[in-house]
């Protein structure tokens, strides 16, 4: 399903929230790979959409956030899991 974020200024402000909330979750929890792997891809997608550049799909091959969100994150922190499934989604169908 198409994200409901509707620009790119909204999508890079939701991302720099979402990579807060993240790292706030890696410093309580720093034994839980899933949340360090979040981390990465969320710092790799900030690094790829500079300037506005659509991230390839060879970037969006790497990746899986959204899916780790909602094994490991929606109990956790239903909020920022549901935000991360928006970005997902706005990754998928950018």
């Amino acid at each position: 399903m198409p994200s409901s974020i509707a620009s790119f200024p909204e999508f890079d402000r939701r991302l720099a929230a979402a990579r807060l909330g993240i790292e706030a979750l890696v410093a309580r929890m720093p034994e839980e790979s899933a949340l360090e792997s979040i981390k990465r891809q969320l710092e790799a997608l900030h690094a790829w959409t500079r300037d506005e550049r659509a991230p390839a799909q060879d970037e969006k091959d790497q990746l899986n956030f959204g899916l780790l969100a909602s094994r490991y994150l929606s109990d956790l922190d239903d909020a920022l899991a549901a935000e991360l499934y928006e970005l997902a989604s706005f990754v998928i169908y950018w």
